[in-house]
């Protein structure tokens, strides 16, 4: 009895009936990432995350296309550092002190989600 009842959360565990939080620490919603793109992100980079808004006409360089390969192809942690600390020479602010790291990861995993 005991061995199936092991067995039985093994099984659990390894199809994901464990919540989130404690199935896949760090792991952000891209839901509620969508919502906070939406809110602070897509004035400059478009609502479809390519650089293609309205405003970005006017910035020099061009915001980032978060659909292209050189985007996607970047860390969670390099995407991390440069929403919390913007670009250099660019028109992309820091946001450290808006989202802390719950946020920061629902938006990653939103941006993870974006396709060319």
């Amino acid at each position: 009895m005991r061995a199936g009842v092991t067995l039985a959360v093994v099984v659990w565990v390894l199809l994901g009936a464990m919540p989130m939080g404690l199935a896949a620490p760090g792991k952000g919603n891209p839901a509620a990432g969508q919502k906070l793109y939406l809110e602070s992100c897509q004035n400059c980079h478009g609502p479809s995350g390519k650089g293609d808004s309205e405003m970005a006409a006017y910035l020099t360089p061009a915001p980032a296309n978060l659909t292209s390969k050189a985007t996607q192809e970047k860390t969670d942690a390099q995407l991390r550092k440069v929403i919390q600390e913007g670009r250099p020479g660019t028109a992309m602010t820091g946001y450290a002190a808006a989202f802390d790291e719950e946020k920061l990861d629902d938006i990653i995993a939103y941006i993870r989600s974006l396709k060319p």
